[in-house]
Parts: C-alpha cells; sequence; structure tokens
C-alpha cells in the first residue's frame, strides 16, 4: 500500500510579475507536483478532486492518482481526510 497522498487548492502567484494562477500542489512522501492551469478554485472537495482526475496533463499526478484507484485508498484534500468510499465514484 502506498502512502498518504494530499491535494491542496493553492492560489499561485508570481512574486516578479504579480500573475496570478489558480490550482492545486499534489505530494506524497516521495515526490511533490502541482497544476496551475485552472481558471478558479471550486469550493467544494469533491468538485476539486473530480478536476483533478479530468482535467490532469501531469503524469506524476496521473501516475499518483492510478495509485490511489488501485489500491482503493483514500486521501486528503485541503486538510480534509476522505476515505475511498467516499471518492471511489470519482474514479474510472
Amino acid at each position: 500500500m502506498s502512502n498518504r497522498l494530499y491535494i491542496e487548492p493553492t492560489i499561485f502567484t508570481n512574486q516578479r510579475t504579480e500573475i496570478v494562477t489558480y490550482g492545486v500542489r499534489v505530494y506524497d512522501d516521495y515526490f511533490s507536483s502541482y497544476d496551475n492551469t485552472w481558471e478558479s478554485i471550486p469550493t467544494d472537495d469533491m468538485d476539486v478532486l473530480s478536476q483533478v482526475i479530468n482535467e490532469n496533463n501531469n503524469d506524476e499526478i496521473g501516475i499518483a492518482l492510478d495509485d490511489i484507484e488501485a489500491n482503493k485508498q483514500g486521501l486528503d484534500i485541503g486538510g480534509s481526510w476522505y476515505d475511498w468510499d467516499k471518492i471511489k465514484h470519482l474514479f474510472g
């Protein structure tokens, strides 16, 4: 079984240009990646996870999500834990 996966809804601000983008940071004990291509961040965690699953173009995030599905394990979204039974309807 793999380790705990974290999805953090994130507002990214370029410190030089002050351009603001939206997305998520996704990480566990072994990798860290991000996606800052969203138009906005949904307020509902299930909508965040759905967007990560359906609009992801990042190979590392895709591998991490595949691992979650293969092991039927939960994950943390913005500091809230969701067991597999609560999120499985969003996968495959």
